[in-house]
């Protein structure tokens, strides 16, 4: 694949041309388009000839990665840091100019960046984080009948954030159109506008609102020591070698803890995680609305009975989620169940299909404190103290659960098999008055 890069007034616009072995995933997902643009209305022209080639260069890998055949040229010298970080990365070869350019090496007060995008984890994150973080929201072009995703829920948090003295900056990309379907080539491409400003803001590194059930996998079948997993050492290398290196601030923190970080701030009111539903209001027919509804009803010990259940029940994107085996952030939704505000024979049914109808999941409400080794070493002691001031840290029992919990003994026990029995049994007598 050939790429190339032009700086048209506000906008940097990223070309790939694809060779005969480019363009597919997987046999549902391909590469749609063939360009993509980032527009900086508040920056000027001559700063943005000056975005480092390091980091033009890893937005390149972050878009192109999943659609790459044996080759990636890349037209421009990058560090040999990040010449020598890319060789991790064996699906292709990346190809440079022979020379090399010189390292980022942002100068004078520097600051992280955060990628934004409005919903509870990720607004966890920038209450955690310094006050001098700059947090830069991916704006998506919308295109008609092409996505059932809403933005204003995310502007309505935003504008709160702004009037607490946050820098939120809003930067519209479109390359969720780059593939077929819609959506982003790689989890961490929604940075790539903060990526790209980083040159220009002094920004040291990179946070996500990636939390403990995507870092490590708590709630799937096996949980993992996310420091030590293929995806951290290939793209943690790479934004490190960049000298923007990965800040995870809630990487070892629950949805149940991100929600309750959410619920006991000014942003109460202003955030939501739902992307469909027209601000103030959630869709109230998706799985995440379902999800997060339960936590913060446990949060805020609302009285959840069979009559709200089966409404939950009766939404067809929930029940196509819950045949799932093991259901999808299953350790979240037991915690849920788990609390005395849910009551009733379905809570009881389908907490009887989780993990949860054998173990405590109490701990969800405390944070695993070795998720400090993914954060900057000059922001871990303040991350450390602000996280603190939310929630209490795991016990010692609960830190080994999380890289070394597995669910197959569960998921093979008779006990579960006859509850998932039970439970689908119900789903199909009752699809029909659901159709």
């Amino acid at each position: 694949m050939d790429v190339e890069v032009e700086l048209i007034e506000s906008k940097v616009v990223f070309s790939f041309l694809p060779r005969i072995d480019d363009g597919v995933y997987n046999e549902k997902i391909k590469i749609n388009n063939t360009t993509m643009f980032v527009e900086f209305e508040d920056i000027d022209h001559s700063e943005l000839c000056n975005i480092h080639p390091d980091h033009l260069a890893l937005a390149i890998i972050l878009v192109s990665n999943p659609f790459v055949g044996s080759i990636l040229n890349i037209p421009f010298a990058v560090s040999e840091g990040f010449k020598n970080a890319t060789k991790i990365i064996t699906k292709y070869k990346i190809n440079f100019p022979m020379e090399n350019a010189a390292p980022y090496s942002p100068s004078g007060a520097t600051r992280p960046g955060l990628s934004f995008s409005g919903g509870a984890d990720s607004t966890a994150a920038l209450l955690i984080m310094p006050e001098s973080t700059l947090s830069v929201f991916m704006d998506r072009p919308l295109k008609e009948k092409a996505s059932l995703y809403n933005k204003s829920a995310a502007y309505a948090t935003i504008e709160h954030a702004k009037s607490q003295g946050h820098d939120v900056r809003i930067i519209r990309c479109d390359l969720e159109y780059l593939r077929t379907p819609i959506g982003f080539p790689s989890d961490l491409a929604p940075a790539i506008p903060l990526i790209l400003m980083a040159s220009v803001n002094n920004i040291d590194s990179i946070a996500y609102g990636t939390v403990l059930e995507s870092a490590y996998r708590v709630g799937h079948e096996s949980c993992r020591d996310y420091k030590t997993s293929g995806h951290y050492r290939v793209w943690g290398g790479l934004f490190s070698a960049a000298n923007i290196p990965l800040y995870l601030p809630v990487s070892g923190i629950s949805e149940v803890g991100t929600s309750s970080i959410v619920q006991s701030s000014s942003f109460k009111e202003f955030t939501r995680s739902c992307i469909r539903g027209i601000w103030p209001d959630s869709c109230e027919n998706c799985w995440k609305c379902f999800r997060k509804n339960l936590v913060e009803s446990r949060l805020i010990g609302q009285v959840i009975g069979d009559s709200e259940m089966s409404k939950w029940l009766a939404v067809r994107e929930v029940r196509s989620k819950l045949r799932a085996w093991p259901i999808s952030h299953e350790n979240v939704l037991a915690w849920s169940l788990q609390g005395r505000n849910v009551t009733g024979n379905l809570q009881q049914m389908l907490l009887n299909r989780t993990e949860g109808s054998a173990r405590n999941m109490n701990f969800l409400e405390r944070w695993y404190i070795h998720c400090i080794e993914l954060i900057p070493q000059q922001y871990q002691e303040f991350t450390q103290k602000s996280i603190s001031k939310y929630l209490e840290p795991m016990m010692e029992d609960e830190l080994e659960q999380i890289s070394t919990h597995t669910m197959t003994d569960w998921l093979n026990s008779a006990a579960a098999k006859q509850s998932r029995h039970l439970f689908l049994d119900w789903l199909d007598q009752t699809t029909n008055n659901h159709v």
